[in-house]
């Protein structure tokens, strides 16, 4: 892959409702925006193939979500996904966007869906990618032993050597590089309180359910080689959905980033 393939806009910030938040905005044009929410070991960076891909048509906003980058965090130690789509929506009303076409990866996927639920006039179109459908339990509970292991490698390891350690998994031996390198530099600006929060949410998620109640056009895409959110998973997610979804063959989790020409290319045949 070459570089043309990526684009790295500068970071923008704002107070909004007394908290400071963060972005990454590059583009402009008649069509809908595009407003794209990141996983839980990620950042705004990650969609920089979105960036070169889209902005030469539209506007593409990309956020840090709370506790992430330099985005402060959100209050509640164990915060609802409500708490990330209201947040989500103040940005859009700071940009002045009332439409836009909406693409959640992994857990932004959960804030992606409860924006939808919570706001479906502002949502033309919900893009799911590797949807992370969340353990169910209760705030406050145990937290299930993969995300206990995640926070527990986190406290142990620090942002830099867990992003090394952990990038790999969400690309294949295929990726390039430049995917690779975009992948650790995102997971290495995640926080220890933005990263436990944002954990708490994957525990209590029941994307689903949420799922299951959405208005709004939807399309789910995961990759066959996704180890972290398999496929199967990402299809009974779709079969809430009442769509049979998109496989990418041969892509995993960060698909976004590893292939981000097939990934625009499922985007854009939704949007056509």
């Amino acid at each position: 892959m070459s570089a043309a393939l990526y684009l790295e806009p500068p970071l923008a910030s704002a107070v909004i409702h007394g908290r400071k938040q963060t972005w990454c905005q590059e583009g402009r044009g008649a069509r809908l925006p595009l407003f794209l929410l990141h996983g839980i070991g990620s950042s705004a960076l990650a969609w920089s193939g979105q960036f070169a891909g889209f902005s030469p048509e539209r506007a593409v906003i990309a956020w840090n979500a709370p506790g992430y980058a330099s985005s402060e965090p959100l209050e509640k130690a164990w915060p609802t996904a409500l708490d990330y789509a209201t947040t989500a929506l103040a940005l859009l009303d700071h940009l002045d966007i009332t439409r836009c076409v909406l693409i959640g990866q992994s857990l932004g996927a959960v804030m992606a869906s409860a924006l939808a639920l919570q706001a479906p006039a502002r949502v033309t179109a919900l893009i799911l990618v590797s949807p992370a459908s969340g353990y169910g339990v209760l705030p406050g509970a145990e937290l299930p032993e993969k995300v206990a292991h995640r926070l527990a490698d986190l406290e142990r390891l620090g942002s830099a050597e867990f992003a090394v350690q952990r990038s790999v998994n969400l690309l294949t031996p295929a990726a390039s590089p430049r995917a690779h390198d975009i992948v650790r530099r995102s997971m290495a600006q995640i926080t220890k309180q933005g990263y436990c929060q944002a954990a708490r949410l994957l525990a209590c998620a029941n994307l689903r359910d949420d799922v299951a109640r959405l208005a709004v056009r939807t399309e789910v895409i995961w990759g066959s080689a996704d180890t972290i959110t398999p496929p199967e998973g990402c299809r009974r997610i779709a079969a809430a959905a009442g769509i049979a979804g998109t496989e990418l063959g041969g892509l995993g989790h960060g698909l976004i980033t590893e292939a981000p020409g097939r990934f625009n290319e499922a985007v854009r045949r939704l949007l056509d």
